[in-house]
């Protein structure tokens, strides 16, 4: 009898601790823009495979003025914070300077990289190279974004 009564009161505390933990899971949103103007089309396409832990997103190519967008559900508790997405990028004037580059993360450093509220990461190639397009908050608390170069193209073939 007294070990039933334990086990109860185990399963009822670690529902109520399950039910007081913060929420796990947020959903996490990617985009991928191209933003490169006045050359060839064919120069100016860029192609791109992403993959996370789970998926492969497989290559796509974006042509100039065009976006590509995911969405997802991130795993954010911890030990188990996993989602992250990395991806490969080639366009006619080359390849970003890192091999792979992480474009999106729940470590909250990374997060706070991509600016307010750091659910989505927004990322843009330009002419002169790979940029992140951090949100931020004006002095009148409307959304404004900053591109921040984070790889000038390279030549690696």
């Amino acid at each position: 009898m007294e070990r039933t009564q334990g086990l109860c009161f185990f399963f009822i505390a670690a529902v109520v601790a399950i039910a007081l933990l913060p929420a796990s899971t947020m959903a996490g949103r990617l985009e991928l823009r191209n933003e490169i103007s006045g050359v060839a089309i064919r120069k100016a396409k860029v192609s791109v495979r992403c993959w996370s832990n789970e998926d492969d997103l497989g290559w796509v190519v974006i042509k100039p003025m065009e976006s590509r967008v995911w969405k997802f559900t991130t795993m954010n508790m911890w030990p188990f914070q996993k989602t992250e997405f990395r991806c490969q990028f080639r366009s006619g004037f080359g390849t970003t300077s890192q091999e792979v580059v992480t474009v999106f993360s729940v470590r909250s450093g990374f997060r706070k990289e991509c600016g307010f509220g750091g659910d989505e990461c927004t990322w843009v190639a330009k002419r002169d190279g790979f940029y992140l397009r951090r949100v931020v908050r004006d002095k009148d608390d409307l959304k404004t974004f900053v591109d921040i170069l984070k790889s000038k193209w390279v030549w690696k073939w």
